[in-house]
């Protein structure tokens, strides 16, 4: 369960749930049967935005949107020495209203780059915790290959709601649990990672590259248990983050709690019984290392 996920996952990235992809770079007709489908496009979009009576604006790249909130946080996409990382909920549908993608309000996190173009385009036209829907051609999509129950060369809309950041949701519901449960002894190390030390131990602190044996109980913020066990002999180099971090501050048969911010544990991840985004509390005991 504390496995780094990208150890886990070995070299292959996840991409986001529901299959936000990298729309395709090149097509694989041969030129006579090569179709633009970009004025097919823009005719299928203004013929929507006029029967919808919806007041849209342009960008030079074909994208059509409608900023509904330009948002009171940070900008987004707008340095482009740095990518960006974006939290965002939203839904996605084809001009006949048939809806292929919706988090339903629960919020993923990615960076921009990683996102279709058209979403790259939109978020950058807004700021954080900014609303924005996207009247997207499929050049800027999904193009030519049919996905995630999107027919080929298909128009798409995205309603997108952007959050702040994960890291200051995060940093703010550790804050504010340690509050209400009048912890006052917790240490915030920079990373964002929150622990207490209940008991010393004894002798060295645990290496960085340590294999180690380790006792422990993972639960979420509304105490809810999602895992126990014991470790032998692990890499601590193959575990989460918050691990990482957290366990070379101990020593043998120290006791620990740590607070994990969600991108420090499984990120934007569903996994079992820890909902996207969560939060872990972890109560280790360090057993042993070498």
């Amino acid at each position: 369960m504390i496995l780094n996920k990208y150890y886990k996952l070995g070299k292959m990235k996840k991409l986001l749930m529901l299959g936000l992809l990298l729309p395709l770079l090149s097509s694989c007709l041969d030129d006579d049967e090569y179709v633009d489908y970009a004025p097919i496009d823009n005719k299928i979009i203004l013929n929507y935005l006029k029967e919808n009576n919806i007041d849209a604006e342009s960008d030079v790249s074909g994208l059509y949107y409608k900023v509904v909130n330009p948002g009171t946080g940070a900008s987004i996409g707008q340095d482009q020495t740095q990518d960006d990382q974006v939290t965002f909920s939203y839904k996605g549908y084809l001009t006949n209203g048939q809806v292929f993608a919706d988090t339903k309000g629960e919020n993923i996190t990615s960076h921009l780059s990683q996102l279709l173009y058209s979403m790259q385009i939109g978020m950058s036209k807004i700021n954080r915790e900014g609303e924005i829907h996207l009247y997207s051609p499929s050049h800027l999509a999904y193009g030519s290959a049919e996905k995630n129950n999107v027919p080929a060369n298909s128009v798409v809309i995205f309603e997108i709601k952007i959050d702040r950041d994960q890291k200051d949701i995060d940093e703010d519901l550790i804050a504010d649990y340690l509050s209400t449960n009048k912890i006052t002894d917790a240490i915030r190390d920079q990373s964002g990672l929150y622990y207490q030390i209940t008991k010393e131990g004894d002798g060295n602190l645990v290496p960085e590259n340590a294999i180690i044996s380790v006792s422990y109980t993972g639960t979420l913020l509304d105490g809810n248990k999602f895992d126990e066990g014991t470790l032998t002999n692990a890499s601590l180099s193959k575990l989460i983050s918050a691990w990482q971090i957290g366990i070379p501050k101990l020593k043998k048969g120290s006791h620990a709690t740590f607070y994990c911010p969600s991108q420090m544990a499984y990120g934007h991840e569903k996994r079992d019984k820890i909902p996207a985004n969560s939060i872990l509390v972890f109560n280790i005991q360090v057993i042993d290392f070498i």
